[in-house]
């Protein structure tokens, strides 16, 4: 990925898993391996968050500021079509931490909304009472 490297300084990168593990030259298969990646990258970008898909096993956020990741698990029930959901996973990230919630906190919601989006057919929404919904019923999540 020789454009990955150019986005210097952004606030926060969203890669999915693979395109992490592109990025510097090796698979990323196991938590351990998404760390030392999460602080290659954000080290080299001089960013201050880089939230890594992960497909099945929902999403990692790494804080540079912090030097902490937290593993956020999927909350997808069933998986139907995975299209829109990079797009929603940053579009809700970015409108919920424009609001005043925290990295982590619109991280949660963002991958709540990406759970929702591929458990519909072709390129859908997500209604605020499916999202709260959801939100419900998340527990916890670990660092």
């Amino acid at each position: 990925m020789s454009h990955f490297f150019l986005y210097q300084g952004v606030s926060i990168l969203t890669p999915n898993h693979h395109e992490a593990g592109n990025a510097i030259g090796r698979k990323l298969e196991n938590d351990s391996e998404i760390l030392k990646a999460a602080q290659e990258i954000s080290e080299k970008l001089s960013c201050l968050s880089l939230m890594i898909t992960r497909g099945e096993k929902g999403m990692s956020l790494y804080l540079s500021s912090q030097k902490e990741i937290y593993h956020i698990p999927t909350v997808a029930k069933e998986v139907f079509d995975v299209t829109g959901a990079g797009d929603t996973v940053i579009s809700v990230y970015t409108a919920y931490h424009a609001a005043g919630l925290s990295e982590l906190d619109a991280s949660v919601v963002s991958n709540a909304a990406a759970g929702i989006v591929i458990g519909k057919l072709g390129a859908e929404t997500v209604t605020p009472e499916e999202l709260d919904l959801s939100l419900q019923s998340i527990g916890s999540f670990q660092k």
